[in-house]
């Protein structure tokens, strides 16, 4: 297959879960399909064709228009940087008109769904997301829609022994003796980063560490201010700071701080590390409690959580056995492409 890949941006440097997600995406279909990638800004994955000739804020470019003229693709798969808005939908929609091939609009945060969806969304072929209540809306609105949700490198996101995560806090200079509660995500108001203040309340040797993408200064002094430990810089290897932490601890609440399956707690229980979280998005119903993973309702029971993982040996990486990158696109993704290059046959003459 043919295959042009559409975002805003793309980078081999991701830093949220969207870019994370379009970075193994645009791996996996080079290695699946003929693909092109078409940005606005940003770098694109290594090896494959890239033409920086989309737009942040303009829907369609006349670089774009002049590609369609001259090449015929099996599908577009368009991923919104700004997830499911009505311009994200909107801009996938003028991709179908123009190109006149099926277009895959994916979107992995909770949007709310209108009458301006209903009104620019209709050409879109298909749209991709995690969140039941954006598909039942779109659904109602006359515009198909289906399940998909990030997933994990299997390569490098594994259970680390106790030589290895002495070593990697060595590595990242982290205490070797205190229990270590990692986060991994942008440091900003909407990821309720505030509990950590309270991080002394849930036991004398726990110390907890931030792996920032987004920073916001004052937030970030507030943490260090507290003890917490903040590394802001880019790191390659992040798997490495799961291997070396006793814990994974999301406490975000609010639908705009994270995917709708947050990327980091898969990563986590990759690893098979405790994990003790907030109930976000469709963790609940994809995450079952056990084996060192806890939800908490309020954040008098953080303290508790923490304490129940710790009496018990964790289970956590048979929870996301099935979830890696591969499987993920292989089963909610390439059927769809297939599916929809085969329906609508060949390109009409123009």
């Amino acid at each position: 297959m043919k295959i042009l890949l559409v975002s805003e941006e793309m980078t081999v440097r991701p830093n949220e879960g969207t870019l994370v997600f379009l970075m193994h995406l645009g791996a996996f279909l080079r290695r699946e399909a003929d693909l092109t990638v078409a940005y606005a800004g940003g770098e694109s994955v290594p090896g494959v064709r890239a033409l920086r000739i989309a737009a942040s804020k303009v829907i369609l470019t006349k670089d774009l228009v002049r590609l369609f003229r001259h090449e015929r693709f099996d599908a577009i798969v368009y991923v919104p940087r700004s997830g499911l808005t009505a311009f994200g939908l909107g801009r996938g929609a003028l991709l179908r008109l123009a190109a006149r091939r099926p277009v895959v609009v994916i979107g992995l945060q909770d949007r709310p769904v209108g009458a301006v969806h209903r009104l620019v969304g209709g050409p879109v072929d298909l749209v991709l997301s995690p969140v039941a209540a954006v598909r039942e809306a779109l659904g109602r609105a006359g515009i198909e829609a289906d399940f998909i949700m990030p997933g994990y490198d299997e390569r490098v996101f594994r259970p680390a022994g106790a030589e290895a995560r002495a070593r990697l806090r060595a590595k990242y200079d982290l205490p070797p003796d205190r229990f270590i509660l990692l986060h991994v995500g942008h440091i900003r108001e909407s990821r309720n980063l505030e509990v950590f203040l309270r991080y002394r309340d849930w036991g004398s040797d726990i110390q907890p560490v931030i792996k920032a993408g987004e920073v916001d200064p004052s937030w970030a002094d507030r943490l260090r201010n507290a003890g917490v430990i903040v590394i802001d810089e880019y790191v390659q290897a992040v798997h490495e700071l799961y291997q070396a932490a006793d814990c994974y601890f999301f406490p975000v609440g609010n639908p705009t701080g994270a995917v709708e399956f947050p990327l980091s707690v898969i990563e986590a229980c990759a690893c098979n590390l405790p994990v003790v979280t907030t109930r976000f998005g469709i963790l609940p119903e994809m995450l079952h409690e056990g084996g060192g993973y806890r939800y908490y309702d309020r954040v008098s029971e953080i303290g508790g959580r923490i304490a129940e993982i710790r009496r018990e040996p964790p289970a956590t990486a048979a929870k996301v056995g099935d979830f890696s990158w591969q499987m993920v696109f292989r089963t909610h993704l390439v059927p769809h492409l297939r599916a929809l290059a085969r329906e609508r046959g060949p390109e009409a003459p123009r």
